[in-house]
């Protein structure tokens, strides 16, 4: 019995290495196709985009904090890195720690450093400033949180 496992083992290992690398991949290789340009965001976000706006640069955004209704109660701007650009949304890392105090009928209250977010709406900002000179035009009647 055991002569037998041994050889169906034998089999099998020699035959995946007679297997590997018999093929003529050049013609696998010649039918791949890139296809060169620039990452585009589309939609809504596509008309916000600013030139700025590039992967691995560190900007600032904006945290919400919504009732249950999806009505703004209080709004923060915090720094952070843009990750990716994708088609519809761009990826975001918070480079600060930011504790908004709760809401009802809101159960996430704040966002840790290096924590991730998918950016909709593309609010995004060169300079801190800004991103308070916006809160206060856009959202006039929430509660700015001062550090």
């Amino acid at each position: 019995m055991r002569y037998l496992i041994f050889i169906f083992f034998v089999i099998v290992f020699t035959g995946s290495i007679l297997s590997c690398g018999t093929g003529n991949k050049s013609k696998q290789i010649k039918e791949y196709k890139y296809i060169e340009g620039k990452r585009a965001i589309t939609g809504d976000l596509g008309k916000k985009e600013e030139a700025w706006i590039k992967e691995g640069m560190t900007c600032y955004g904006i945290i919400i904090l919504a009732d249950k209704d999806g009505n703004a109660k209080k709004v923060k701007e915090i720094e952070a890195r843009i990750v990716s650009i994708q088609p519809g949304k761009i990826k975001m890392k918070a480079m600060e720690d930011l504790v908004l105090a709760p809401v009802e009928g809101c159960t996430k209250t704040g966002i840790k450093k290096g924590e991730t977010w998918d950016e909709l709406e593309g609010d995004l900002f060169q300079t801190r400033e800004e991103a308070i000179n916006y809160i206060g035009t856009k959202y006039p009647e929430t509660q700015v949180i001062v550090r």
